[in-house]
């Protein structure tokens, strides 16, 4: 669930580098411009994380930043010699979760002044932003040059995890698929030894303050407005999902490293780097270039989907391979941060396709098709006195029973009203005759008052305006009047 919080000192996250109004939640993009930013007016807090239990799980914390580059004269956006004509910019946030609880923390500049944010040149050391004194802050973002990595140091990080958690341990924890560690924390707080992780007792208000995060990221050409997409290796099309075949060990088993290969041997991802303003033309149009955007998504990224899929992988990542699965991989561009999502579906072939119990029913009540959620799927309907197959027992959905439709041993995520096959016993308050139209009897027989009798889905509307149930396990016209009941 979403938390409402405040913002740590100057750097628990969004940085928005424009010249933008007060409103606006911002790191001035223009030189030695101040930063303004909604909250202007509010003292620096912690991501508030809620007072969630910190002995049962790891915080981890999510930080997220983009430096876009400046845009340069005739789009020549990776030179640095190129005169700028709009400075760069920085915008993120960081995101923590423990618990289930999850907050999302925006810098913002409060009382305490600018942003407590320094973002250097990996290469040369250049200065581009250095927000820690407030009173001497260099704004430098026309040195931004797209494809050159910069180090963003985000100063005096708090959390408050709650009173509740006065005194305890806690561990945060750092995405490992991502240049960024822990690089400063306070007196009797221990940083691991890949700066992924840190240890330390909360105090008294169960908080922790001053840490520092430090990412590097690679500026992007904000020009580049080309898309990423993922194509088949061995067809050469373009695709959208995937599917692939592989094969689990004796032991019926696959790897999570495995799949994460397998995937990366049958399917790149690509994006144009060229655009109508940097292409050459020497006497005809120069050819496209392209760059192979890496795919993102870590190992323990698809044991979490796996997981969520109730596929069980343990500490050696190898799971029990069911006939098919799917997993998602995402691929990121580090030329303008675009991202493109290709699901995969796998199918192991030596393990076999489960075949689902099922039985056949007959149809008593013409019966429409509906999804999980009780809703009706399509205009397509099963007539009566029909033979369908179907799960070898019903499904509560709601206030009502349903048959789940079984096609090819699979099922389908289709539900029929079960009603509409097994009946419904209904007490007649009445004595009943029982008839085969509006004015004929379909034999002598009196239905008893306090007779139990079985009907069969909803009611129909004769010539003479009145309803009648369906009664009898069989296709005889055998209808009671709705009255009765």
């Amino acid at each position: 669930m979403k938390k409402n919080l405040r913002i740590v000192s100057a750097a628990a996250a969004l940085l928005a580098v424009a010249p933008v109004a007060a409103s606006a939640v911002s790191v001035n993009a223009a030189d030695n411009t101040t930063v303004n930013a909604t909250n202007s007016t509010s003292d620096y807090s912690h991501i508030n994380l809620g007072g969630s239990d910190v002995t049962k799980y790891v915080a981890n914390v999510n930080p997220s930043f983009t430096l876009n580059a400046a845009l340069r004269k005739n789009n020549d956006n990776t030179n640095a010699n190129a005169q700028a004509v709009a400075a760069g910019s920085l915008t993120g946030s960081v995101t923590a979760n423990v618990g289930g609880v999850t907050a999302t923390a925006n810098l913002v500049n409060g009382n305490h002044g600018a942003a407590n944010v320094k973002v250097t040149a990996v290469q040369g050391g250049t200065v581009v932003y250095d927000g820690t004194d407030a009173d001497h802050v260099v704004s430098n973002f026309n040195a931004v040059v797209a494809g050159q990595k910069y180090s963003v140091v985000v100063n005096k990080v708090g959390f408050n995890f709650g009173a509740n958690n006065a005194g305890k341990e806690v561990t945060l924890a750092l995405p490992k698929n991502v240049d960024v560690k822990f690089s400063a924390a306070e007196s009797g707080w221990t940083v691991g030894n890949d700066g992924k992780t840190l240890k330390g007792k909360l105090d008294n208000n169960g908080t922790v303050n001053n840490i520092q995060l430090t990412e590097t990221v690679t500026a992007f050409d904000a020009s580049n407005t080309n898309a990423v997409v993922f194509y088949n290796i061995a067809t050469g099309q373009q695709v959208k999902s995937g599917n692939t075949m592989v094969l689990a060990d004796y032991n019926g088993q696959l790897n999570v490293n495995s799949i994460l290969q397998a995937i990366n041997s049958n399917f790149t991802a690509f994006q144009r780097i060229t655009t109508p303003n940097n292409s050459e033309q020497n006497g005809s149009e120069n050819q496209n270039k392209f760059d192979t955007p890496k795919v993102v998504t870590t190992v323990d990224e698809i044991k979490d989907q796996l997981e969520k899929a109730g596929i069980k992988v343990n500490a050696a990542d190898n799971f029990n391979a069911p006939h098919s699965f799917t997993v998602t991989v995402k691929a990121t561009s580090e030329v303008n941060g675009k991202s493109a999502e290709l699901p995969v579906t796998f199918t192991v072939a030596n393990v076999a396709d489960p075949v689902v119990a099922s039985q056949s029913k007959t149809i008593m009540h013409n019966a429409y098709f509906y999804d999980k959620n009780a809703k009706r799927v399509g205009t397509d309907k099963l007539t009566r006195y029909n033979s369908v197959t179907v799960a070898m027992s019903t499904t509560k959905i709601g206030d009502k029973t349903y048959y789940e439709v079984i096609e090819n041993g699979k099922a389908t995520g289709k539900f029929i009203n079960a009603d509409n096959i097994d009946g419904t016993k209904r007490t007649l308050k009445h004595n009943a005759y029982v008839y085969k139209s509006s004015k004929k009897r379909a034999n002598k027989v009196v239905l008893k008052k306090g007779t139990e009798v079985v009907t069969y889905g909803g009611a129909y509307t004769f010539k003479n305006g009145k309803q009648y149930y369906k009664i009898g396990n069989n296709t005889d016209k055998t209808y009671v009047k709705v009255s009765n009941f």
